[in-house]
């Protein structure tokens, strides 16, 4: 199969990459930074002796980045059967996109919106095409304010843990409205766990939350066992059955109430795709 996973340079990404390359999958890494995929890859290849590993450039805090990469997919391999919108990430102050939208709902949702929109065709070609949203927890104590996709609060009201929740939420709705409006397509949404990342240590978080992360990392999943969700629900004949639904160690597992609410999910389908729009 064809597999497209973003930011499977690191953590779980690259553990679920190097998984399913096990399985003999084809697998494209869309990823931010070339030098690390490239790394990544080499050793994808070597703990999988699969060489058919490869790499896009992919920046979800950019719009014209992701539609530069969904571009150059689309020519460069002419088919999808599996989407993993995997990469994310959590900081700790008011930062934008470079389309100047708050940071953690711009990447881990609209980034991820806008790919898997951008490639919808080639998904609904394939035979039993998937699409899993790396979520989290964090989304069920969540809300989703529209008044804030801009950061619009301003940095003294942020609160950075409600707008990560509220980026997981997104994640979790638009699972739930992409097989309403693509009912050929199935579509997961997933807690990995609290896996032992570098998450914490990136877009200059604070010295003490990073402190703080590290001191409790060891207690942490590993990106293994936290990457096997995703790799059950790319691959398992079983996982179809439960199509739209949220899962927390490869079982369904209980999503906030909001995750139902079809007229917010409409909403914030609708929402996303005027923002992607009016940022061409």
């Amino acid at each position: 199969m064809q597999i497209l996973i973003t930011g499977g340079n690191a953590g779980i990404g690259k553990a679920t990459a190097i998984q399913l390359a096990k399985q003999g999958h084809r697998i494209v890494l869309a990823c931010r930074n070339e030098a690390k995929a490239k790394d990544a890859i080499a050793a994808i290849r070597a703990a999988s002796n699969n060489k058919n590993i490869h790499f896009l450039h992919c920046d979800l805090a950019s719009l014209p980045s992701v539609r530069n990469c969904a571009k150059h997919y689309r020519n460069q391999f002419g088919e999808l059967d599996i989407l993993i919108n995997n990469a994310g990430l959590i900081t700790d102050k008011l930062l934008f996109t470079k389309d100047g939208f708050e940071l953690q709902f711009g990447v881990n949702h609209l980034g991820h919106f806008l790919l898997t929109t951008s490639l919808i065709d080639l998904l609904e070609q394939a035979k039993e095409p998937r699409v899993i949203n790396v979520s989290s927890k964090a989304h069920l104590r969540a809300k989703i304010n529209f008044n804030t996709f801009n950061g619009e609060i301003g940095e003294q009201r942020y609160k950075p843990m409600a707008a990560y929740g509220q980026s997981k939420l997104a994640n979790v709705l638009f699972t739930k409205e992409l097989i309403r409006r693509h009912p050929n397509i199935y579509s997961f949404s997933l807690h990995p766990g609290v896996v032992a990342t570098q998450i914490a240590g990136k877009n200059g978080n604070k010295t003490s939350w990073r402190i703080i992360w590290s001191l409790f990392s060891p207690f942490f999943k590993s990106t293994d066992t936290g990457a096997k969700t995703s790799v059950y629900l790319a691959t398992s004949p079983s996982a179809l059955s439960s199509n739209g639904k949220y899962f927390d160690s490869q079982k369904v597992a209980k999503a906030s109430p909001l995750a139902n609410d079809e007229d917010l999910a409409r909403k914030l389908w609708e929402t996303s795709e005027t923002l992607i729009r009016t940022n061409k």
